[in-house]
Formats: structure tokens, C-alpha cells, sequence
């Protein structure tokens, strides 16, 4: 019989290695990415937070992640509705990527400089203001996040959330038009997190809005447990395969 293995486990075979070059590699990768893809999910203590206690989430993306959560239960997981206990850390993300954005911006030339991103420009200027204690703080307030979180990981194997709060907006926009939102990590409030913790963590999509628009829940397990993640995305994905829903022509029903 054929072994089913996820794309992410074929990638992870070529790119996930220890590579004395990347100073940020790390040694004790498996053998294989996609070894025992095909276990279930019982016995997997998986923590299901709806807004991890402080984002706004469209109600339609809630309602579809809310379904996902009560299908992993019923795969045999054990999902239960708890939030990690952390308050937003955006502010301690864009102390540390605004400041590598002015890194960008402070070695580029005058013409690369036109060249650049508007926002990684903005960021860079916002940045200016800010001492290296400043930094220096919010790298101590990031290993602080990932002491709660990886504490959090003891009594739960992942946890769950939307992908993303808002629905799919209009390109060439950096934020919804019309919401008031100035920056994407405030439309991304489950990302930044673990971008921070250094923990993995993978989208999974789970259904669609009424207009048809894609919605996804996120998997994030503690540090270097990104086998853990992988099986549980791909039993989710195997049992429910993306079906595109049917969705009314405007050109034909207007």
C-alpha cells in the first residue's frame, strides 16, 4: 500500500535539515518528515481558543472553526475551550520587526529606498524613535511568551485557532479597506504569536464563507513538535478534504 505522505513532509525532507551554514538551525530532525502520518488522533489533548482572549473574529470564520474544532473531536481527539492565558503581544512583535525593518531601510541606498515596501518603510520610520533597551525589552518580554506557552504545552499537545480573522480582502491592500487597521499583524492576531514563541504551527482550511471566501484554523504545537502538527493537520485533511462550495454568478443572478 502506498504511504500517504503530506506535501509538507516531502518539503520538510528537502529543506528541514541541520545546515552548519543557517546559524539558526537546529540538529535532531527524524529521519523522515512523514514517518506514521496515518495515526489517528486519539489521546491528542488538543486546546480549541476561539480569539486566544482578545481578537476580534468575523463571525462567519468563528462559526466554521467552531465546526473544525468539533470534528477533530470526533476523529478521536480531546478538544477543550480554553484560551493560553496571554494577552496580545503585538507590541512586542513590532518592537522587534519594525526594528529589523529600519535595519533594511537604514543600509539601503536612496534609490533602493524608493524601491521599498510603503509599510516596511513606515515601520522603519516608526522605529527610529525607539533605544536598543527598548529592544532589548521586548526580546525579554518574547522569552517570557514562550515560558507561558511552552508551560501551556505541557497539559496540552496543540492549540487550536482561526488562521485568520478577517475574510480574503481586495490585493494591492495591506489591510481590509474600510476596517481602520493600519498594519496586517492586526488582522493576523494568530500568527505573530508563534512567530514570536519560535513554535510551529500550520493553517488548515476547514470550509467557506457565504460569498464563497476560504476560511482555516490553525494548528500550533510546542517547540520543535512539528511531527505532531503535521499528523494532526493531515488526519484533519484526509477525513475532510477542501470541497469549493457553489457560489452564485453576480454576471448571472444580477
Amino acid at each position: 500500500m502506498t504511504r500517504n505522505v503530506p506535501d509538507a513532509a516531502r518539503m520538510l525532507n528537502v529543506i528541514g535539515r541541520y545546515d552548519y551554514h543557517d546559524p539558526y538551525a537546529t540538529r535532531g530532525q527524524p529521519d523522515d518528515w512523514g514517518v506514521d502520518m496515518d495515526c489517528d488522533l486519539r489521546g491528542l489533548r488538543i486546546a480549541y481558543s476561539p480569539d486566544l482572549g482578545y481578537a476580534q473574529v468575523d463571525p462567519q470564520i468563528a462559526a466554521r472553526v467552531r465546526e473544525a474544532a468539533e470534528k477533530l473531536q470526533a476523529l478521536g481527539a480531546e478538544v477543550e475551550e480554553v484560551h493560553p492565558g496571554f494577552e496580545s503581544p503585538i507590541e512586542i512583535f513590532q518592537k522587534i520587526w519594525f526594528t529589523a525593518s529600519l535595519e533594511v531601510w537604514s543600509r539601503s541606498t536612496e534609490h533602493e529606498r524608493t524601491l521599498l515596501d510603503p509599510g516596511l518603510v513606515t515601520n522603519a520610520r516608526i522605529a527610529e524613535r525607539w533605544s536598543a533597551l527598548d529592544f532589548f525589552r521586548a526580546l525579554e518580554s518574547r522569552a517570557r511568551l514562550t515560558q507561558r506557552l511552552e508551560h501551556f504545552n505541557q497539559k496540552y499537545h496543540l492549540l487550536m485557532t482561526p488562521s485568520v480573522s478577517v475574510s480574503p480582502f481586495e490585493a494591492n491592500h495591506e489591510v481590509p479597506p474600510g476596517s481602520g487597521m493600519r498594519d496586517w499583524e492586526e488582522w493576523a492576531p494568530f500568527s505573530y504569536p508563534f512567530n514570536l514563541s519560535q513554535q510551529p504551527a500550520a493553517s488548515v482550511p476547514c470550509g467557506f464563507t457565504d460569498t464563497g471566501m476560504p476560511v482555516g484554523f490553525q494548528l500550533a504545537g510546542g517547540k520543535f513538535d512539528d511531527v505532531r502538527v503535521l499528523r494532526a493537520c493531515n488526519a484533519f485533511m484526509q477525513a475532510y478534504p477542501p470541497r469549493f462550495p457553489t457560489v452564485p454568478d453576480p454576471a448571472q443572478t444580477g
